[in-house]
């Protein structure tokens, strides 16, 4: 990610970006400048928050594991 600095104009390019929260504001604790956090510069090459794809094997499984438990575990 990518992020500069409303003061000076500096850029930063930091690979692993870690949040927290100062004054109510998600900001990254790495990248400071001018003694203030630097605002995140969105580009092409990011996208927000990926989204998460599974296969249908691993769902299939899933679905029989849990199938296989209701069986199992009901009152007879």
């Amino acid at each position: 990610m990518i992020f500069g600095c409303n003061i000076c104009g500096n850029k930063k390019n930091i690979y692993k970006v870690k949040f927290v929260s100062v004054n109510m504001k998600l900001v990254c604790r790495d990248a400071i400048c001018c003694d203030e956090y630097m605002e995140q510069i969105i580009t092409d090459e990011y996208k927000g928050i990926p989204e998460i794809k599974r296969n249908d094997s691993a769902m299939n499984n899933g679905d029989k594991l849990w199938n296989d438990f209701k069986h199992n575990n009901v009152e007879k």
